[in-house]
């Protein structure tokens, strides 16, 4: 009898929402679906009906997707675990009078990456061992490089239960913070910060490397979300502060990662600020990556009057840019109608060893043709193709390009490199 109502539903539903039957996707449609559960409720009961759905007309009443970006990333699953048969034999190598060094080595010498917490397991339910920090590093470095994440966050959690009887702590923990925010597993590497705080040996004390860790696993989030970036800075921000009254001071490369958040998250005024504390406040000297971060958001927000004093300054020193820096710099002038700056800028940079990409190139040329210069565009284009910048190809497909966007029917794309300027 209720097989019978179930199919007369059906059919009810699949006149009401005939498109989404016959499509396929009436398991998809929350109309349909509210519809059936709710028939099937008042005839046969919630109880029954509830029963029913679950075993046969089993739906879902989500007509939505989860955001990719909200999705967690899929891992590839850990391999199936060695048979017991390869555990035995494994175990059966080990020396009868096991120590940590002859552990460690043992470890070190396996040639199955499965077989590392097997073995360590075995190992510390003998009578005569003794717990050591050795041969758990050796495994969660093995396991971290083979991308066994399951018996890596296993490994770790068996070393944090013996951490009060491990001598030395420092690089055990040190370690599984870098391989947890290597696996991107913030929550856990902030567990391991913790242990870090609280662990009686001052040597295993955060230190600045293990700041710069977090601070680089925070902002590696979100990709090239500004937002997501300035959400995470008041994490960084907070853990910056935390490192100041822990005593450990800041290096260059903390500070660094702070200005990069801060310009990534287009919060310049943050990022100058830190930049103008470096030398008064913490001894420090900024770098070329401080100074290319500064250029790279000052240009992205249109600031080239602040970008170019920065980058004279750090010209003054000697350094040179990166890239990235380089064309955001060169990209900024030419927008802001500087073309004869952005020229300047490019070939300063050719000297230097950096080569700004096409995109570059091309809104330069755009701007020197906009502005009525097609002479110094024709000249510039030619000037990289004799130095090596660009192709004759390339030479050629830019001219062309310009003249279908601007019109210029006495341009002339051939090759006459011999023709007198």
């Amino acid at each position: 009898m209720d097989r019978e109502i179930c199919f007369k539903i059906r059919a009810w539903v699949c006149n009401k929402f005939g498109e989404d039957w016959r499509s396929g996707l009436w398991s998809r449609s929350a109309p349909a679906a509210a519809a059936m559960t709710t028939l099937l409720r008042h005839r046969l009961g919630a109880t029954a009906a509830d029963a029913l759905l679950a075993h046969r007309l089993s739906f879902s009443t989500s007509s939505r997707r989860t955001p990719h970006r909200f999705r967690r990333s899929r891992r590839s699953p850990n391999p199936a675990p060695p048979s017991p048969e390869v555990v035995s034999a494994a175990i059966g190598t080990l020396p009868s009078r096991l120590t940590p060094p002859l552990l460690a080595y043992s470890l070190s010498s396996v040639s199955d990456d499965r077989l590392l917490l097997p073995l360590l397991t075995h190992s510390l339910g003998l009578p005569t061992f003794r717990p050591d920090p050795g041969p758990f590093l050796i495994a969660i470095k093995r396991l971290a490089a083979a991308d066994l994440y399951a018996d890596f966050d296993r490994t770790c959690a068996l070393a944090f239960s013996l951490l009060p009887s491990l001598p030395s702590p420092g690089p055990l923990l040190s370690s599984a913070l870098y391989f947890y925010c290597q696996f991107r597993r913030i929550g856990k590497a902030f567990h391991v910060y913790t242990l870090m705080r609280s662990s009686a040996d001052p040597a295993a004390r955060p230190s600045a490397d293990t700041y710069h860790t977090l601070f680089t696993a925070l902002l590696s989030r979100g990709g090239g979300d500004t937002m997501v970036h300035y959400m995470y800075m008041d994490t960084v921000a907070a853990l910056f502060r935390q490192m100041l009254e822990e005593g450990v001071p800041p290096d260059t490369r903390a500070l660094n990662v702070l200005v990069k958040g801060y310009a990534q998250s287009l919060h310049l005024n943050d990022a100058l600020r830190v930049f103008h504390q470096m030398r008064p406040v913490y001894g420090c000297e900024p770098d070329a990556l401080t100074y290319s971060y500064l250029v790279h958001g000052l240009s992205a927000q249109g600031r080239t009057r602040n970008a170019r004093e920065v980058f004279d300054e750090m010209r003054a020193k000697g350094l040179v840019p990166t890239e990235p820096a380089c064309n955001a710099f060169v990209s900024a002038l030419a927008m802001a109608g500087e073309a004869s700056e952005a020229e300047s800028v490019m070939w300063d940079m050719v000297r230097a060893g950096r080569v700004v990409d096409d995109v570059t190139r091309r809104a330069l040329l755009e701007e020197l043709w906009s502005l009525g210069r097609r002479d110094d565009a024709d000249r510039l284009v030619r000037e990289m193709e004799e130095r090596g910048i660009v192709g004759g190809a390339e030479r050629r497909t830019l001219l062309r390009s310009l003249h279908d966007e601007f019109g210029d029917d006495d341009l002339d794309v051939g090759d006459t490199r011999g023709r007198t300027r």
